[in-house]
């Protein structure tokens, strides 16, 4: 036959007391908490006017980029085309 000790069973007494003390001590409801995120919509749900400012931007940028090298270059030219001064040769 099983022989169980007496301080095994008021132990598991015990343990079983806390366990039904603790959750009847504990409240319950039924709602529910969260937290709400502010996260981007995923590209592949955006419409085309929202998919097309990132572009749009940075072609506006690449272009102001290329401007100012062209006016760079335009500059250059014009001093290249500016007609030298005659040097006086000594003979």
């Amino acid at each position: 036959m099983i022989h169980i000790s007496l301080q095994r069973v008021v132990i598991g007494t015990a343990l079983i007391a806390s366990g039904v003390l603790a959750g009847a001590a504990l409240s319950t409801s039924n709602e529910a908490h969260g937290e709400i995120r502010g996260t981007p919509p995923p590209q592949a749900f955006q419409s085309g006017g929202q998919l097309a400012v990132p572009v749009l931007k940075e072609m506006a940028a690449t272009l102001h980029q290329i401007d100012a090298r062209l006016a760079r270059l335009e500059a250059a030219a014009q001093k290249l085309q500016m007609p030298r001064p005659a040097s006086r040769v000594n003979n």
